[in-house]
């Protein structure tokens, strides 16, 4: 894939996972200097592609769009699945409409662990233009399918779906954190084997203003479709097999889906409070939804800010990432005399301006396997970031992050 229709597509990813408005920007000005310099050889190479999979063409059952996919039928080929064949699978799923503006990243262009082949494109159907962007890879199995937390992202409404063979259906339909910014309507699927597809639409062409229509074109029953097809086998046929570890067991009949535990919001908060320093105060309850989170104000020398702590249990993977980073992949890591690793990252003047530090991080890595992160910053919301400095300092985070008693 061309780096000019990747890194408009890697930026939108981030900005997905990081609440910095000014990502998102960056993102959308992104595409649009891409679509100046996006040559006719791209979309003729996915036209091509497109004729092939209507030559030869195999109806997707319960599609419900007349369209076809190619002679593969879904099924992996010797050379994996390319950037225009990662479009064409993604257009052959759509409902009737104009494509344009289409780019994809194949299983070879984004080979290795952490593989993320995917597709985004314009798509139209007649009622206003909109961005459609899909991302393949291999996750932790059906838990990686969680609703949003509204503390991250106004939320208008989420439905989670468990299928028979213990898959899970996410469907979220998510406002814009600001006025004047898209609407996001994501699906995300997978499964007990590691298996996750999440397909994002927005009602605009970019990740930010001018809306283009009042909702994302797609309706919950074909977001649905589309991350649940076996078209994409042919794609995951080509990725890494996930490892045991992020394999998922199948539940019996009826039985409620088991996966690899994340600790309640209740749970962590009782394991966090005690790690305060003392004098700080821990501000009143707040709606905890996600499991492996929790968020609570603190208040401290006359200075409050919001503390959100992530746990992930103890892993290999986690073990790997350590290894990883104390082989020199993270300059920053301190090593603590008990065996664990401690990242830290701060951001500044792109979160509100005025060269005051606005935001802290700092990531634990526990002998035991265990990570646990604690973000830091002024706001009411996960999404809303004032200057100044916050309550407490990155060594009281890290005693935090770090503290014995999470491994008990």
């Amino acid at each position: 894939m061309p780096f000019e229709d990747e890194f408009p597509l890697a930026l939108r990813n981030a900005a997905e996972l990081a609440p910095d408005p000014a990502t998102v920007v960056l993102a959308a000005g992104a595409v649009r200097r891409a679509r100046r310099r996006r040559t006719r050889g791209v979309l003729a190479g996915v036209a091509a592609v497109l004729a092939v999979a209507t030559a030869g063409a195999l109806l997707l059952p319960g599609s419900g769009s007349g369209r076809a996919l190619g002679p593969s039928g879904g099924r992996a080929t010797a050379g994996g699945v390319s950037g225009p064949e990662m479009v064409a699978l993604l257009t052959a799923l759509l409902p009737p409409g104009g494509i344009s503006d289409a780019g994809g990243t194949g299983t070879s262009d984004a080979g290795g662990p952490g593989a993320r082949p995917g597709a985004h494109l314009t798509f139209d159907d007649g009622r206003g233009a909109a961005m459609i962007s899909l991302i393949i890879q291999r996750v932790a199995g059906p838990d990686a399918a969680q609703c949003m937390d509204s503390f991250d992202t106004p939320t208008e409404s989420c439905e989670r779906t468990w299928l028979p063979d213990g898959s899970a259906v996410v469907i979220d339909r998510m406002n814009a954190r600001t006025a004047g910014r898209p609407k996001e309507w994501r699906a995300v699927y997978a499964t007990p084997g590691g298996k996750q597809v999440l397909l994002s639409s927005y009602n605009a062409v970019t990740g930010g203003p001018p809306l283009t229509r009042p909702d994302p074109p797609l309706s919950a029953e074909q977001l649905t479709a589309v991350v649940t097809s076996p078209s994409w086998d042919a794609v995951f046929a080509a990725l890494p097999a996930a490892s045991a570890s992020d394999v998922s067991p199948v539940p019996s009949p009826g039985a409620t889906p088991t996966v690899a535990p994340l600790p309640d919001p209740a749970e962590i908060l009782a394991t966090a409070t005690p790690l305060l320093p003392p004098g700080a105060v821990a501000g009143p309850p707040q709606t905890q939804e996600s499991a492996g989170r929790a968020h609570l104000q603190v208040t401290f020398e006359g200075r409050t800010s919001m503390l959100l702590v992530s746990v992930q249990p103890a892993s290999e993977e986690n073990r790997r990432a350590k290894e990883l980073l104390e082989q020199g992949a993270e300059p920053d890591l301190t090593r603590l005399p008990d065996g664990s690793g401690v990242s830290v990252r701060d951001s500044s003047a792109t979160r509100g301006g005025g060269g005051s530090q606005t935001q802290w991080s700092v990531e634990a890595f526990h002998p035991d396997g265990r990570r646990i992160q604690v973000s830091e910053w002024n706001g009411l919301t996960g999404y809303e970031f004032n200057p100044g400095t916050p309550a407490l300092t990155v060594e009281q985070l890290t005693a935090i992050a770090a503290g014995r008693s999470w491994r008990s």
